[in-house]
């Protein structure tokens, strides 16, 4: 028998009866759990909610099987629509990343601050997204540095990115003999990532458009595939330009 805490990411039906969960743990990072016939029962387990487990140990396909369970907090309710839309992204998210084993705890740790802040944050949740999105990928060890060119190395505002992964000053820019594929960052989105390490402090004067949610995801999704080696499609993304003009 293993007990262990962790936090319901999505789950899925599996018979008329029972649900797959996809669940970060404290103890033991990705797993999935198997619930047999908890879609009979009343107050079954939730997407957003932190439970305390008891399981047993996987027997086949990897899944853990599912004896009992308690609930410790419940991550689901939010001041707007908005903030549970970027909500549901930090969950995606989390369900498509792969967790050294070491690290467990400090990923746990990342997703369930996020979303404790998030339950306090009305507008422009979105900011807040980028910023767990910045500090995630520092510990997988491919961290976005949005403060130094790709080219020159040195601290420069960026004002460019493209598909390889890379963002560059406006002086290596002029310079480049080709485009290479250079997309453009407008004035706001220059700004937001200038400000992204501090933008718990500028929610409120900050004005974003679908445009400027656009250009950087782009440039967070293009530095992911290039440092992963694989394409990272979030449709929580798609649903949350919905919230800006």
């Amino acid at each position: 028998m293993i007990k262990c805490i962790g936090l319901i990411l999505n789950t899925f039906p599996y018979s008329e009866s029972s649900l797959i969960l996809k669940v970060i743990t404290w103890e033991h990072g990705l797993i999935s759990i198997i619930a047999k016939g908890i879609r009979r029962k009343q107050g079954t387990l939730m997407r957003f909610g932190e439970y305390e487990f008891q399981l047993y140990p996987p027997k086949e396909e990897g899944l853990y099987l599912l004896k009992d369970h308690s609930l410790i907090r419940d991550f689901s309710t939010y001041p707007s629509p908005q903030s549970w839309t970027v909500a549901d992204c930090g969950l995606e998210l989390f369900s498509k990343i792969l967790y050294p084993q070491p690290d467990n705890r400090e990923y746990y740790t990342l997703i369930t601050e996020y979303l404790k802040y998030l339950q306090k944050t009305k507008h422009n949740g979105i900011l807040i997204f980028w910023r767990m999105f910045s500090r995630l990928l520092k510990m997988m060890g491919v961290p976005l540095n949005l403060s130094t060119c790709s080219i020159c190395n040195q601290e420069r505002a960026l004002i460019a990115y493209n598909p390889s992964g890379e963002h560059i000053c406006n002086d290596c820019k002029m310079n480049l003999p080709f485009e290479h594929g250079f997309r453009a960052l407008n004035p706001n989105a220059q700004k937001i990532i200038t400000l992204l390490p501090q933008i718990g402090n500028h929610l409120s004067e900050i004005k974003i458009t679908q445009k400027d949610i656009t250009e950087i995801n782009e440039l967070f999704l293009f530095h992911y595939a290039a440092m992963q080696k694989q394409n990272l499609k979030l449709k929580s993304l798609n649903v949350l330009c919905q919230f800006y003009p």
